[in-house]
């Protein structure tokens, strides 16, 4: 079960290059960074047929994977990743494809848009590849490379005692084992009457954890999505659950899980909600 990241030569696959290769490096599974082709201006595509497009996309793509290394060094720890050049095709449907593939255990991208700095921007990409994932999707907010912390200590997941949420706590109970972090379940009371039923959902996620896991439980006060997306304490990587939209052909991203996907200013991991 690898750590997939879908990586571009640009500001926001640097971005998920360093939150795949964190991850890997504190889970100790393995990495696969995947590029996708075309996935540029080149005009790839038209050629495909053409019997010289294999070795154009593979010249690229090393040149890609030379840039990945450089930018990660020994980021990745003892294990040194696998290079996989894929397509040509859409970069979402031949990324969650190859994931699928592969078993990956998480995939990570990057934010492709134009949020400010330690924010979340999800790009058409990132619209498009969340209803069609079926395995947790990573998304590094823009900057991540320049405000990256040295380790994960706290893996949060948001909780309201739904489906979704017991798979988002799974998804945050392996991150949190496999990296020694502590699990912090966080239920949203949107008013003050709401308080006392926030606490008891938030201590049945408590029950549900693994005794060799150190968890905490916090209710916090006020509009969901913006509260999830700015926790007051230290949150180094939320998980959500999501519902899944595979058959739509158009993805607007909307309720918490879209708003957190915009706003949040950590690593958002969305667990899809079908299976």
């Amino acid at each position: 079960m690898p750590i997939v990241t879908g990586y571009e030569d640009t500001p926001g696959g640097h971005d998920a290059l360093v939150l795949g290769a964190q991850l890997s490096r504190l889970t100790g599974l393995g990495a696969v960074v995947a590029t996708v082709y075309p996935a540029d201006a080149r005009g790839l595509a038209a050629v495909a047929g053409d019997p010289r497009w294999i070795p154009r996309a593979q010249k690229v793509a090393r040149a890609r994977f030379a840039r990945a290394r450089a930018i990660i060094g020994e980021g990745w720890g003892e294990a040194e990743p696998v290079f996989a050049a894929l397509g040509p095709g859409s970069v979402a449907l031949v990324l969650t494809e190859y994931a699928d593939e592969v078993g990956a255990a998480v995939l990570v991208v990057g934010s492709t848009g134009h949020g400010l700095l330690g924010r979340l921007a999800p790009g058409r990409t990132v619209q498009r590849l969340l209803p069609m994932a079926r395995c947790p999707v990573a998304i590094a907010p823009r900057g991540y490379r320049h405000t990256l912390s040295t380790g994960v200590t706290v893996v949060t997941v948001a909780y309201d005692g739904s489906p979704e949420s017991d798979r988002a706590a799974a998804v945050a109970v392996h991150l949190a084992s496999r990296t020694g972090a502590a699990l912090r379940f966080v239920t949203v009371a949107e008013t003050d009457d709401e308080v006392a039923a926030a606490r008891a959902i938030v201590h049945k996620g408590i029950a549900s954890a693994p005794v060799e896991v150190d968890a905490l439980a916090d209710v916090v006060v006020g509009p969901v999505a913006r509260v999830l997306a700015d926790l007051p304490e230290r949150t180094d990587v939320l998980v959500v659950g999501s519902r899944g939209y595979r058959m739509m052909r158009r993805v607007l991203l909307g309720g918490v899980a879209g708003v957190l996907v915009r706003t949040a200013r950590y690593p958002v991991v969305v667990v899809p909600g079908h299976s």
